[in-house]
């Protein structure tokens, strides 16, 4: 029954893992039609806006999709390097749970920032009634359960059992919340690829960019401040950390101390 269960588990845990890295590689397909949104040369698809899924839009003939209303850099940038590194951690933690705890920090504190930079996008909503009160909510789960994370750390010794279990759902919550765009987009390529095929031509969302566009907080700083800390972040989190977590001398010693035997088994963590 126990080595049932725990086959389960795995088979969760791998399918959670192959859902967030294809979120995660979908979006990363993203960012560079808008690092060069305005200066591709495209002017077609440049003058009718930001659509949500700009990458179709320049894969796929004719494509269209829904209008954003928040900058290609100073918002969408900046909140795609902060919520791609969630999913990135959410990823390694389930691989191995030792991190979780590790790396709970600065997890939480790119949740809590992602939430309040993710509010003023959240205001700007004016589409179907419910969205911005959904989006506002889940600005709010992600300051919230961040700073419930980092008290959860700060109180781990306490009670290491309750303090993993509370680990395991404030990371679970947080990257839910991440992924809520991907549920919301799926449904509007659903039914572009439906129009296409019943009527010829993919349902157009208009040919001016979103009333909102140009006008929301975000605008009030010009887009290389964005562009700027984008790769500035991704730099520096994406690849100066992980080669600063690199300890080459431990695995120099691992070797000498294995003295050449091969000790991989089915058990072996995969990282």
């Amino acid at each position: 029954m126990s080595q049932t269960k725990a086959s389960a588990s795995s088979a969760w845990v791998k399918a959670a893992i192959a859902f967030l890295a294809i979120v995660a590689l979908w979006n990363v397909t993203k960012l560079p039609f808008l690092m060069s949104f305005g200066n591709d040369g495209n002017v077609a698809y440049n003058s009718r806006g930001v659509e949500l899924s700009i990458n179709l839009g320049h894969w796929v003939k004719g494509y269209r999709s829904m209008k954003m209303r928040t900058p290609p850099c100073n918002f969408l940038l900046v909140h795609s390097a902060l919520g791609l590194t969630i999913l990135f951690m959410m990823i390694l933690s389930l691989i191995n749970q030792t991190w979780r705890k590790r790396y709970c920090k600065p997890f939480f504190w790119f949740a809590i920032i992602e939430g309040i930079h993710a509010i003023p996008a959240s205001l700007a909503n004016d589409g179907v009634f419910f969205l911005k009160p959904l989006f506002l909510l889940a600005c709010a789960l992600l300051v919230g359960t961040g700073f419930w994370g980092l008290e959860t750390n700060k109180r781990y010794f306490e009670n290491e059992a309750r303090a993993e279990k509370h680990l395991f759902i404030q990371y679970t919550v947080v990257t839910i919340v991440n992924s809520a765009a991907a549920f919301l987009e799926v449904p509007n390529i659903i039914s572009a690829f439906k129009s296409k095929t019943a009527d010829g031509t993919f349902h157009s969302h208009g040919d001016e960019p979103h009333k909102v566009f140009g006008h929301t907080l975000y605008d009030a700083l010009p887009e290389k401040v964005g562009m700027t800390i984008f790769l500035g972040f991704t730099i520096a989190v994406w690849f100066i950390w992980p080669l600063l977590l690199l300890d080459l001398k431990k695995s120099r010693r691992y070797e000498e101390n294995s003295n050449g035997k091969d000790t991989v088994s089915e058990a072996t963590r995969l990282l």
